[in-house]
């Protein structure tokens, strides 16, 4: 490899942090949502709300949480406070800490928990709170001295208290402070420590101790063992099913093997960590092993691979931030130069050289390296001498400070070319030299990571060897017993058998002359039998006859039933539309502005209602409705209706749900309602902007409506409950009426959210569209 991606150089120093709590299973969370449903308001109700919350914050570890987490925490607060239950109290507030743990309130949260149980002499609940204090500082060089501190108190209290589960989750996280300090040796001896408690506590999920484990012998060069426990951490989190961090566990297989130069192996885990990233919907790692696989693949030479991968990936997963950007723009440069594609190439460079003032780059040493070579690499294939040999350079002096060996043997043998075009032969020479030098260096070292390589791979085979050999001598150890065993059992069973038959022979006869005697009366009985048996079969064709009349009319009468529904929906909505037709000629009528609008959205309730009639009579199911399709008309509708069209972009996120019609109607006139009052008021002419309509399934029979929108906003000390606009109060009405949780946010624009529960009202739905 010519160099590595940030990624890779952080992987192979730590891992990333693992949930504090365990995530539960689907069927633990069902049990935990039907035991809130059943809840008295009790201390029992406290500690299911705490332990779903965590687990929602857990779940949702590395994504933007939902907004349910913060409502069930608020609700154990307060439950507790009015219970006077210290415990709760503590139990809720730590729950508020972690899910805050990297804003600004999450330290005083935990800070304030923390000082309760040392009132309270729980050292349980104490070790908690020093461990989840640790989570609210960054994993920065400056602070682990602090962090080691906490996490040292919660390892002490956490051993008194003979939690072994909890001690040994602990002293993982103390392992991977210690090796982020350059401790790798220290940090071993804490891992060793926390799988020891792990086996003897019973518990199985030990992948991310292993993964740490790895790394640290990655780093202490004990790449036999690095592999070994990498390849465990990947098994054991297959084993339990538990898979939220397999895609790191991949990676770090990947990583290790980077070490051996063994790139099939490479790019078989990186990819395995590709999927995982994709099935996890982690798009910010899948981004970055994009342009990990596509240096792999570079080195592998096949340059119209990489391209197809970055072009492919970086339009799925688009770059966040200017480190994203600049990432796939060098990654583009790489392939264009390797294709000759030279007009691409440096169109591409530019970009890399317009990030070089950003933020998020400027203080990083080793992005700087990297993007210096880019430009160099891309001005030397482009014949700009001058402008090459100032960024190889920079490349070269930045290389020495983060001591990224083969890029600067690359970077000296492209300064060596740019010298021997420009005739300074001199300081080509002296840069050739220092490229061998360099190069005949990691040539050596590369050679004894492949020994070791080798000798991994002789192991492993020899081991393979040994377990068939030792299989089949088993097997023929098991197959000498069985046939001992099958001669013994043939003599005793065939003995038994012979008795057996004598006895059964002398049982017969007896049983002949008795059965003799006992058929001539059964047969007698058998003929009466057959004479019932015709009499009841003649009825019974009569009643079948009877009862298939009998449906044939029942079909005919559901025919009936549903022409008869049909064309109520469609006289309804005719009538509907006569409605809307008598209140827009009223409106030709009429002078005033304010009076013309009134029916212009009167006008548009009824056409919402008359929309809803008209689903109801083309459906082949009657008095269900696709959202979907609903939501989409009336949105069409109405920007239609106040000629929006070239000023507001809509975008449409519904998930296809069908509903009944009591949930549809109320639905369609707050989308109705919501989306008026943002044609008429977010974006005042000439302001273009977005509007985004949403319909999500949150969890089984819960879902959430939201209209978005990025204009004016609401005036300044606008209240929700205050509000007495008409449109409001129909919002506000149609929310209670559906039992929903309507919130109304102002930041950039306006934000409708309703949450209802379907649990009292039927619901359909493609399981595989909504999930």
């Amino acid at each position: 490899m010519k160099y590595l991606l940030a990624l890779l150089l952080l992987l192979a120093l730590t891992s990333q942090a693992e949930p504090y709590y365990p995530i539960l299973s689907q069927t633990e969370v069902d049990s935990l949502r039907s035991k809130l449903r059943r809840s008295a308001p009790d201390t029992n109700r406290v500690k299911l709300l705490v332990a779903f919350s965590n687990d929602l914050t857990s779940r949702y570890y590395y994504m933007q949480k939902p907004d349910t987490i913060a409502v069930c925490i608020r609700q154990a607060q307060a439950l507790s406070k009015a219970l006077h239950y210290v415990a709760g109290q503590i139990d809720s507030d730590y729950a508020l800490g972690y899910l805050l743990r990297k804003d600004p309130g999450g330290r005083e949260v935990v800070l304030q928990a923390l000082a309760r149980s040392q009132q309270q002499h729980n050292r349980r609940r104490e070790a908690i709170g020093w461990y989840l204090l640790c989570e609210t500082y960054e994993k920065s060089m400056a602070l682990h001295p602090q962090r080691i501190r906490y996490l040292e108190q919660a390892v002490r209290l956490f051993g008194a208290v003979h939690d072994q589960v909890q001690e040994a989750r602990v002293l993982r996280e103390l392992a991977d402070a210690y090796l982020m300090q350059g401790k790798p040796a220290r940090a071993r001896q804490e891992l060793l420590r926390s799988l020891a408690l792990y086996r003897a506590a019973g518990y199985r999920k030990q992948h991310s101790s292993l993964d740490l484990l790895a790394a640290t012998d990655d780093a202490l060069g004990n790449y036999k063992d690095a592999l070994q426990h990498a390849l465990a951490a990947v098994a054991s989190a297959k084993r339990s099913q538990d898979t939220l961090m397999l895609c790191t566990y991949y990676m770090r297989v990947g990583a290790v093997y980077q070490q051996f130069d063994q790139r099939e192996k490479i790019l078989q885990y990186y990819r395995l960590a590709m999927r995982s990233a994709e099935a996890n919907h982690y798009t910010q790692t899948a981004l970055g092993l994009t342009s990990t696989i596509a240096r792999v693949l570079l080195a592998e030479n096949r340059p119209q691979e990489a391209l197809a991968l970055i072009l492919e990936k970086s339009k799925a997963y688009p770059p966040y931030d200017d480190y994203t950007r600049l990432a796939v723009a060098q990654g583009l440069v790489s392939c264009y130069l390797r294709t000759k594609q030279y007009a691409l190439a440096t169109a591409h460079c530019k970009q890399v050289e317009s990030f070089l003032k950003s933020k998020n780059v400027v203080d990083n040493t080793r992005v700087l390296h990297g993007a210096y070579l880019t430009i160099g690499a891309c001005c030397l294939a482009t014949k700009q001498y001058a402008k090459a040999r100032t960024y190889l350079l920079k490349s070269l002096a930045a290389g020495q400070i983060v001591l990224t060996r083969s890029s600067m043997a690359h970077t000296c043998l492209l300064l060596y070319k740019v010298d021997s075009a420009q005739g300074n032969l001199p300081s080509a020479i002296a840069h050739y030299k220092r490229y061998k030098a360099i190069n005949d260096s990691i040539f050596s070292e590369k050679n004894s990571k492949q020994m070791a390589g080798l000798q991994i791979q002789f192991d492993t085979e020899k081991r393979e060897q040994s377990i068939a050999l030792l299989t089949k001598q088993n097997l023929v150890q098991q197959l000498t017993i069985r046939q001992r065993e099958f001669q013994r059992n043939a003599v005793l069973g065939g003995a038994v058998l012979l008795v057996l038959v004598l006895g059964l022979g002398y049982n017969r006869y007896r049983l002949k002359q008795r059965s003799t005697r006992l058929l001539e009366q059964k047969q007698h009985a058998l003929e009466a039998q057959q004479a019932e048996i015709n009499r009841k079969n003649k009825a019974l064709e009569q009643v079948l006859g009877e009862k298939d009349q009998l449906l044939e009319e029942r079909q005919g009468l559901l025919v009936e039933k549903d022409w008869m529904l049909k064309e109520i929906h469609h006289r309804v909505k005719n009538n509907l539309q006569v409605v809307s037709s008598l209140l827009a000629t009223q409106s030709r009528h009429l002078h005033d502005p304010q009076a013309v609008a009134a029916i212009r959205e009167s006008q548009n309730r009824v056409q919402v209602m008359a929309l809803l009639h008209q689903k109801l009579y083309q459906a082949d199911n009657i008095g269900r409705v696709n959202m979907a399709d609903y939501g989409r008309e009336i949105v069409t509708y109405l920007i239609q209706s106040f000629d929006r069209q070239q000023s507001v972009q809509t975008k449409l996120e519904l998930a296809p749900i069908e509903l009944e019609t009591t949930l549809a109607t109320p639905l369609g006139l707050i989308i109705n309602e919501a989306v008026t009052n943002a044609l008429k008021h977010a974006f005042p002419p000439p302001r273009r902007g977005t509007l985004t309509v949403g319909l999500l399934c949150l969890a089984p029979q819960l879902y959430q409506l939201t209209i978005t929108d990025d204009g004016v906003g609401l005036p300044p000390g606008f209240d929700l409950k205050r509000s007495r606009t008409l449109g409001m109060v129909i919002i506000k009405g149609l929310s209670r009426q559906i039992d929903g949780q309507l919130a109304v946010s102002t930041a950039d624009g306006v934000c409708i959210s309703l949450q209802f529960d379907t649990r009292k009202k039927p619901v359909y739905a493609d399981a595989e569209a909504v999930a």
